[in-house]
C-alpha cells in the first residue's frame, strides 16, 4: 500500500507529546519490582559484620586506643587497631601520578599513628551482626592529641600548616600545559601583555565548591574466603580494577580473586575508588577465615566515601577590542584532601583540554597544583574536572560579552570553530571531528524563542517590572572516559 504525502504526514508520531508521557520500562522491570541483589542484601553462613571507628578530628596524633570495653560487648568477636596490622595492611593505591616528583602520603586502610582527616578510620570492630558491631565500636576509647589541621586551600598551598608535617610540604604536583612550549598555539603572555596595551583583559577568580557524590546505596562490600579463591563483591564502579589492585596490594595472586559488582545503586565517580573499607574488609575476612560484611551508614558516606571538585580557578582572558579572544591564562589549586586517592591527582588534568571548549583560542596556558590538606580525599565526580572548566570558560565569555556590552551568543560565535573548520586541532591539542555549531544555536535559539525572549526582558527592564527575566547561554563539549 502506497501512502499519501497527507497521509505519511498524519502517521508521523507528534514529538510534542512524548513530553510527560509515562515510558514503559524495558530492561529493568527486576530492579524496579524489588527482585534485585544489592551487596548488603547477601547473607553468607557464618558471615561476621564490621563497624568503622572514624577520627572526629581532622587532624590528630593517635595516643593511646583502649578496645577491651569493646571486645566485652555481646557477639563481638574481635577489635582491630591500625597498629595490629601496620605490617600486613599496606597503602591503598594512586594509579595516576601527573608528574614523576609527585609527593604523595601513604595512605593506610586503618590510620596507625595519626588521622588525617575527619572520618578516618582508626579501629575495626567485628561481631555477629550490624547491630552489634556498631554498638561496640562506641565503646572503643581513643585518645588523640589534636594538631593543627591544614583546612583552607590557598592557606595549605602557602604551607602555612602542613597536613603531613613528615612531607614537609603540602604541594603533591604542578601540572603544566603550556600551548607555546607544545606547538598548538602562540605565547600566552605575550597575548596577554598586548591586549593590556590595544585590547581588553578580564581577570576573574572563581571557586568549585567541595561536593559530595552521595548516590542512592552507600558503598557495601563482602568478602567470602572459604572457596578455591577469594570472592569479593562490592558496590563498585570498577570490578576489574579493583581486582588486579587487591592482588597488587596484598600479595595475592590476582588468580585466587574474584570481584563481583552486582547491582549498583548509583555511582556517579563516587564508586569509582578502591576504597580503605574494601582492603579492611578483604584483610579481616582472610584473617578469620569466614565471610565478612561492611556497609556504611548515610553518615559514614558524607565524611569518607571521596568528595569532588575542590578548587580555586584565578583566570585571564586577552581579547581584541571586538571581542576576538587573543589569549586564555588558568591557573588551579586543587584541593586532594588528606590523601591522593586512586586517579584524584588526575582529575583537575583532565580539565585542561575542555577549558578551550568550542572556541578557537590562539594561545593558552593552563597550570594546576595540587594541595594536600587535613579533608577528605578527592577524586572523581560527574565528568571529573571538565563540569569545572566548561563552568570556567562560559562565565569568561559572559564576562567578556558584559565588558563589550552585546549578547553572550554574539561572543561565543565570534570565536567557535565554524562548521567548515572541521576537523579542527584545537589550542590544546586535541582533534575534534566534526560540528555544527552555527546551525545547532541557531535551531535552539528558534525553539527557544530566544529573540521574543530577549525582546520581554528588555520591556521588563525598562519597565522596572518586579518580575524579571533571566536568560542564560552555555555551550559544553566533552570527551569521553579518558580520552583522548
Amino acid at each position: 500500500m502506497t501512502l499519501t504525502e497527507d497521509e505519511m504526514t498524519q502517521a508521523a508520531p507528534d514529538p510534542s507529546k512524548e513530553i510527560g508521557k509515562d515510558r514503559r520500562r524495558k530492561e529493568d522491570q527486576r530492579l524496579i519490582t524489588g527482585r534485585t541483589r544489592w551487596t548488603d542484601n547477601m547473607t553468607l553462613p557464618g558471615m561476621l559484620h564490621l563497624a568503622m571507628v572514624r577520627s572526629p578530628f581532622a587532624h590528630a596524633k593517635i595516643t593511646h586506643i583502649d578496645t577491651s570495653e569493646a571486645k566485652k560487648s555481646p557477639n563481638v568477636v574481635t577489635v582491630i587497631t591500625g597498629a595490629e596490622v601496620a605490617d600486613e595492611q599496606g597503602g591503598l593505591p594512586n594509579a595516576w601520578p601527573i608528574t614523576p616528583d609527585q609527593v604523595t602520603p601513604v595512605h593506610p586502610p586503618i590510620a596507625v599513628d595519626r588521622a588525617t582527616f575527619a572520618g578516618e578510620i582508626v579501629a575495626v570492630v567485628v561481631a555477629r551482626s550490624a547491630a552489634e558491631a556498631r554498638d561496640a565500636a562506641e565503646l572503643v576509647d581513643v585518645d588523640y592529641e589534636e594538631l593543627p589541621a591544614a583546612l583552607d586551600l590557598k592557606k595549605s598551598a602557602a604551607d602555612e600548616v602542613l597536613a603531613h608535617p613528615d612531607l614537609g610540604t603540602n604541594k603533591s604536583a604542578l601540572w603544566v600545559f603550556d600551548s607555546a612550549q607544545a606547538g598548538t598555539g602562540g605565547d600566552v603572555d605575550e597575548a596577554i601583555a598586548k591586549a593590556r596595551t590595544d585590547g581588553i583583559v578580564l581577570e576573574r577568580e572563581y571557586r568549585q565548591q567541595r561536593l559530595i557524590p552521595a548516590f542512592m546505596e552507600p558503598r557495601s562490600t563482602v568478602v567470602d574466603p572459604t572457596g578455591e579463591q577469594i570472592t569479593m563483591w562490592s558496590a563498585t564502579q570498577i570490578p576489574h580494577i579493583l581486582k588486579f589492585l587487591l592482588a597488587a596490594v596484598t600479595g595475592v595472586s590476582e588468580s585466587k580473586i574474584r570481584v563481583i559488582a552486582p547491582d549498583v545503586g548509583g555511582g556517579f565517580g563516587g564508586k569509582l575508588q578502591t576504597t580503605p573499607e574494601e582492603f579492611i574488609t578483604f584483610l579481616l575476612a582472610r584473617r578469620l577465615g569466614k565471610p565478612v560484611k561492611y556497609t556504611e551508614t548515610r553518615s559514614e558516606s558524607l565524611v569518607s566515601a571521596h568528595h569532588g571538585r575542590d578548587q580555586w580557578q584565578k583566570l585571564t582572558l586577552a581579547a581584541e577590542k571586538d571581542g576576538t579572544v587573543t589569549g586564555f591564562k588558568v591557573e588551579l589549586l586543587a584541593d586532594l584532601g588528606a590523601y591522593v586517592s586512586l586517579v584524584g591527582g588526575g582529575v583537575p588534568v583532565l580539565g585542561a583540554f575542555m577549558f578551550n571548549s568550542i572556541y578557537k583560542f590562539p594561545a593558552y596556558q593552563f597550570n594546576v597544583q595540587t594541595v594536600l590538606t587535613n579533608k577528605t580525599w578527592t577524586d572523581a565526580y560527574r565528568g571529573a574536572g571538565r563540569p569545572e572548566a566548561t563552568y570556567a570558560i562560559e562565565r569568561m565569555m559572559d564576562e567578556l560579552a558584559a565588558e563589550l556590552g552585546v549578547d553572550p551568543l554574539e561572543v561565543r560565535e565570534k570565536n567557535w570553530i565554524k562548521h567548515e573548520e572541521f576537523p579542527f586541532t584545537t589550542v590544546a591539542g586535541l582533534e575534534y571531528d566534526s560540528g555544527n555549531y552555527e546551525a545547532a544555536t541557531a535551531r535552539a535559539k528558534e525553539m527557544f524563542g530566544y529573540d521574543e525572549l530577549r525582546a520581554e526582558q528588555k520591556a521588563r527592564r525598562e519597565s522596572g517590572d518586579p518580575v524579571q527575566l533571566g536568560i542564560g547561554v552555555s555551550t559544553f563539549t566533552e570527551m569521553c572516559g579518558l580520552a583522548p
